[in-house]
């Protein structure tokens, strides 16, 4: 057996996964925090743990107020061939507050990856570490 279609299983996997998110984005909980993504170019930032625990939907992240862990997983060069690079990163941030709305914005510069959170007024609140990144 050749390697190339034993290549196309995590490829498909990570289109099943994105179709499935294809769906309409629910209402935001006031009583909650929401928190979206923002990606550079050809990458896709996806929802993965809040506090340890799975999220539901990896499109975004909706928290009760106060402080949180989130995981986040990257998939840079997002393709679906072998160039893709998977990256892990988290967040930690004290002050989630009732129906505020934030954005965790990747950036790329070179082989460093990183994100920060920005509330609704576009101040940054937290920011990743440098993200930990393996080829996909």
């Amino acid at each position: 057996m050749t390697v190339k279609p034993l290549l196309l299983i995590p490829a498909l996997g990570l289109v099943l996964l994105l179709s499935a998110c294809a769906g309409p984005m629910p209402k935001q909980d006031p009583s909650e925090a929401w928190i979206g993504f923002k990606e550079e170019g050809n990458s896709d930032l996806m929802a993965e743990r809040v506090d340890g625990k799975s999220t539901q939907d990896g499109r975004y992240f909706e928290v009760t107020p106060g402080a949180h862990r989130l995981d986040v997983t990257l998939y840079e060069g997002a393709t679906g061939d072998e160039n893709e690079v998977d990256c892990q990163g988290k967040v930690n941030y004290t002050g989630f507050k009732a129906g505020e709305h934030y954005e965790l914005i990747e950036s790329s510069l070179g082989p460093e990856v990183s994100a920060r959170l920005v509330d609704s007024h576009g101040k940054e609140v937290a920011h990743t570490a440098d993200f930990n990144c393996m080829p996909g």
